[in-house]
């Protein structure tokens, strides 16, 4: 999940661009650009039906702040779900907005749904690359399922598994620290049991077709996890995308859209880690990374090697040593290399993986502290930029472990 920030800054944004969704409707367009000549595509996908409508709002009119007269190779096409309006489909260019299309009342959760956004702007915007940017909440590659067990503190509810208990669609909206949020999306279900509904990893696997895009980037929280990047290792080159939360205004777009559009990508992760180092108190939070899928197989086989060998000491690793990324109960994302460090003896086998992450890992910096000042509080000394679960002995009473080896990760690592 995005994390909600009560800045007085913030706020007035937020007030400001509530007007946003009246004018997208004044620009309304049926018409798209000529082509000819495109570069380059991006596709911002917002499921925002849910506490993050009006954030929507404001993350879309600074991406069109950053447009800048001249721009005629790219294309920035923006599909927003938002509460009380219908999908729609935005062409961003000039300091205008159009409707390029609108949409009956979906779930923009459903990978159908998905799958369809994405094969429409390929016919209707082609061009040499895209490149696309998932926006919404985001709890990585855990099955909602599990998600009372993992983190009851935050209001995640057993309702998931069929005991009526949930919160309510209001008390959802009033209390976003209570979302109950999986692999990604969040999308609000009046009237319905349960109020909400999400995009499994495997869904958004098969929605996404092989080899079409150059980049994905994750404005949601915590996909920036070895699990996730390897099973949508054959969807893009390259991923950007965080081990833990980000704050709710996301991707200073203001700043970064001009690189999306021009696919300078390590500037885009640049931008963001500097923007949030500027923060003060608790907003001063803020991780990031760049990873090369080209060498994510390598980067497995090397952890196997690993496994193999040492696979009876990960149930009792003591993750209390170890670097975590989540406030949940019982934690679930930890430093990938601060694992392997702790687990594995062999400083050559250390050695080894360490190298083939580094070709993985173009780029990574974290603040130093996650909800600095906070009672929460997380110290971040290790950041090697991706994270990992660790199937501990106590966690497999609760079908946890059971769940993790269905990932493709485990399966090939045998972890």
């Amino acid at each position: 999940m995005k994390i909600m920030s009560l800045t007085v800054k913030k706020i007035i944004r937020s007030v400001v661009f509530l007007i946003l969704p009246l004018l997208l409707t004044l620009s309304c367009s049926c018409n798209k650009d000529d082509d000819s000549g495109i570069i380059r595509t991006v596709l911002v996908y917002i499921a925002a039906d849910n506490n993050l409508s009006n954030t929507a709002n404001s993350n879309i009119y600074s991406m069109n702040s950053a447009i800048r007269s001249g721009m005629k190779n790219v294309n920035l096409l923006v599909f927003v779900d938002r509460i009380n309006y219908n999908p729609a489909l935005l062409h961003l260019h000039d300091a205008v907005i159009d409707t390029v299309k609108t949409f009956p009342e979906m779930d923009s959760t459903d990978p159908d749904v998905f799958r369809d956004v994405i094969e429409y702007v390929r016919k209707n915007y082609i061009s040499d690359s895209y490149g696309l940017v998932m926006w919404s909440h985001g709890t990585g590659w855990l099955p909602a399922s599990q998600l009372h067990f993992v983190a009851p503190n935050m209001g995640y509810s057993p309702s998931r598994d069929g005991d009526g208990n949930h919160l309510s669609v209001l008390d959802i909206q009033r209390y976003p620290s209570s979302l109950q949020t999986k692999a990604f999306g969040l999308e609000n279900r009046k009237g319905n049991n349960p109020p909400y509904v999400c995009m499994e990893i495997d869904e958004m696997a098969n929605a996404i077709p092989d080899g079409v895009f150059d980049f994905i980037a994750f404005d949601a929280c915590y996909m920036g996890n070895v699990e996730i990047v390897y099973a949508l290792r054959k969807k893009a080159r390259y991923f950007i995308s965080s081990t833990y939360e980000i704050v709710s205004y996301g991707f200073p777009y203001h700043i970064v859209t001009r690189d999306l559009l021009e696919g300078n990508l390590t500037n885009v992760c640049r931008e963001f880690y500097t923007y949030y180092n500027s923060m003060s108190g608790w907003e001063q939070m803020g991780g990031i990374s760049l990873v090369d899928t080209d060498g994510l197989d390598s980067l497995a086989q090397c952890f196997k090697k690993i496994v193999v060998e040492y696979k009876d000491s990960v149930p009792e690793l003591d993750i209390s040593e170890i670097q975590v990324f989540d406030r949940f109960r019982n934690h679930v994302f930890f430093d990938l290399g601060d694992v392997v460090e702790k687990l594995c003896p062999n400083l050559d086998y250390v050695a080894e993986f360490n190298q083939q992450l580094d070709k993985c890992v173009q780029y990574k910096a974290s603040t130093p502290y996650m909800f600095q000042g906070d009672y929460e509080e997380i110290k971040i000394d290790k950041y090697c930029g991706l994270s990992i679960y660790i199937p501990i002995r106590r966690y497999e009473s609760s079908g946890l472990n059971d769940d993790y080896r269905m990932t493709e990760w485990s399966k090939v690592t045998g972890y």
